[in-house]
């Protein structure tokens, strides 16, 4: 039976060691059993991590020691709308979606590009989005925020850097290092000249795909 939690973690350079230390003690559990409402409430939820994630795996070692790596992707998680308080699809927030609706909805709006690179920047949301059309602002801010966090610990960041109290190794599913991806920077990068007018989602999707 699926266990929903409501957790409140900081935004910020710390929000990485904050949700470390929140999803660390559930890595054992079964793949999505467990699902944090990361944005909202459980009354009123808008945003769920889903944990833990199906790349997160236990690595055998022939010899390991004190300072070996026992896990794999240690801190994946599915990140899940939700909609009129119900679980709404993942599926329709892909970056070539939410970059297709910023195109037509949100691109001139000055305020809400201020939001995006304070998001971009600092992992936060402090004010309210001005109102626009297509994907609810709030729920496409909300949805990038982790969208992107997920990717830091997926491809970006290491244990040491992330401040996990256990190591751990981003690899991929045949079990090579994973590369260093720039998921965060190359979709802003797409949003940045898609803001610009230098070209058009379209095209983008094509280039970052």
């Amino acid at each position: 039976m699926k266990k929903i939690i409501e957790i409140n973690i900081p935004g910020g350079s710390n929000i990485f060691k904050h949700l470390a230390d929140t999803l660390l003690p559930y890595h054992t559990k079964a793949v999505g059993s467990y699902l944090f409402i990361v944005e909202g409430t459980l009354a009123k939820p808008r945003i769920g991590i889903r944990y833990p994630g199906y790349k997160l795996k236990q690595r055998i070692l022939k010899k390991p020691n004190k300072n070996s790596a026992l896990w794999a992707n240690l801190y994946d998680f599915e990140v899940v709308p939700f909609e009129k308080g119900k679980e709404g699809s993942s599926v329709k927030f892909t970056y070539a979606n939410l970059l297709k609706d910023f195109e037509v909805y949100k691109k001139d709006s000055a305020p809400f590009w201020e939001m995006i690179v304070q998001v971009h920047s600092d992992n936060m949301i402090d004010r309210e989005p001005p109102k626009l059309g297509g994907i609810g602002p709030r729920q496409f801010l909300e949805m990038l925020k982790w969208m992107w966090v997920q990717e830091d610990f997926n491809y970006k960041l290491s244990w040491k850097e992330v401040g996990s109290k256990m190591p751990y190794r981003l690899q991929n599913r045949n079990g090579g290092p994973t590369s260093k991806g720039a998921g965060r920077d190359k979709f802003y990068a797409a949003l940045i000249l898609v803001h610009g007018n230098y070209f058009n989602a379209a095209s983008m999707r094509k280039i970052i795909q």
